[in-house]
């Protein structure tokens, strides 16, 4: 565990529930035993009727100034967009992006008779998806010589 100093201002990111809270260590307590020294810190989080609590009862990661926390917070938020979007990107290929190039010939518009297209996207085995200048996008058996 880290040291502190009384009076220091610790920027706490819980992990048990979403936010950041500033806690002042307001006591440093030192335990000697037989089996060792043992130190626990008190701290009061900067909020209305604050209650002082060990820091060692406090779930999340320890930053000893603002920035850091703000960064820490930052990179935490890019995470979980990057996770949304690649979900959502999944679901895209998965249900938007056709499976075979009949499929995008029924798509295409100014057809007389067009024709009911096939569900859902899955690539055939043995083949990769590949992006035409125009932005469709079909299935291609590639072969083993060339991969």
């Amino acid at each position: 565990m880290s040291t502190y100093e009384v009076g220091t201002v610790l920027w706490i990111i819980h992990t048990d529930r979403p936010g950041l809270v500033a806690y002042r260590v307001v006591e440093e307590i030192t335990k000697r035993t037989l089996e060792g020294e043992q130190i626990q810190y008190l701290v009061q989080p900067a909020s209305p009727k604050a209650r002082t609590v060990q820091l060692e009862s406090i779930k999340g990661r320890i930053f000893l100034d603002s920035e850091e926390a703000k960064q820490a917070l930052v990179e935490n938020a890019t995470k979980a967009i990057d996770a949304i979007v690649t979900k959502t990107q999944n679901l895209v290929n998965k249900f938007f992006i056709p499976t075979s190039s009949q499929e995008i010939i029924d798509k295409t518009p100014n057809r007389s008779n067009p024709k009911p297209t096939v569900g859902k996207s899955q690539l055939k085995e043995g083949y990769q998806w590949v992006t035409m200048e125009d932005g469709t996008k079909v299935q291609v058996k590639i072969p083993e010589i060339m991969k």
